[in-house]
């Protein structure tokens, strides 16, 4: 078993983490604009 560098697991969950966030922002973004455009 090769032991598990702990700097790329951190860095492997960092950019996951960064990635998430991305997505959810935009996701919520784009909701938020379409209710905009949508309710008046």
């Amino acid at each position: 078993m090769k032991k598990i560098d702990k700097n790329k697991v951190y860095k492997f969950i960092g950019q996951a983490v960064v990635y998430t966030s991305m997505w959810a922002i935009s996701v919520v973004g784009i909701a938020w604009a379409f209710c905009q455009n949508t309710i008046y």
